[in-house]
């Protein structure tokens, strides 16, 4: 898990990260530059970079993906505390995956939030955890959400998560 997340978090630190030493947009002028310590001046990541960019990033998180049920549950309420569709599109089976872009549109042309600054996530409780099968298991995760006003109600997902080949992924949420 911790390199899944740590994956993550390096592609949203390079995808916040809107500089690079450039002047040319093709692969072998963008390294050329980044290794050219003498020259200061940067130039701001083109928005048909920042796409290309995001389309790699997205074909590797299409490879990799959660190493057990207990994973895919702390890295959807990862989404959920950190408001981020990445970390559910991470652990989303092929299916899902395309709901989800369907939803929040392609990851090239827009933000993946998944939530407003109010409220936040305060804990998540797994109240539910039933294996039905060797490949599949069905998991009720419990929200508890906070404003600076206090609690609010509380929400519940139930993840059905099914395993496709080594990997582990969120087939269903209801």
């Amino acid at each position: 898990m911790k390199k899944v997340l740590r994956f993550i978090m390096i592609i949203l630190i390079f995808l916040t990260l809107n500089v690079i030493k450039t002047e040319g947009t093709d692969s072998k002028s963008i390294m050329a530059n980044l290794s050219e310590k003498r020259n200061r001046d940067y130039t701001a990541i083109t928005h048909q970079q920042s796409k290309g960019q995001i389309y790699f990033f997205k074909q590797a998180l299409d490879e990799l993906g959660a190493t057990s049920p207990e994973q895919v549950i702390d890295i959807w309420a990862k989404g959920e505390s950190t408001r981020n569709g990445v970390y559910h599109y991470a652990v989303a089976c092929k299916e899902l995956k395309k709901e989800l872009i369907e939803k929040l549109g392609e990851p090239e042309e827009g933000y993946w939030i998944i939530g407003g600054s109010s409220p936040w996530l305060n804990k998540y409780e797994l109240i539910s955890y039933k294996k039905i099968n060797e490949d599949k298991y069905e998991a009720k995760i419990k929200f508890y959400w906070q404003t600076s006003f206090s609690p609010i109600e509380t929400t519940e997902n139930t993840l059905i998560i099914g395993k496709n080949k080594d990997i582990w992924c969120v087939k269903e949420v209801k």
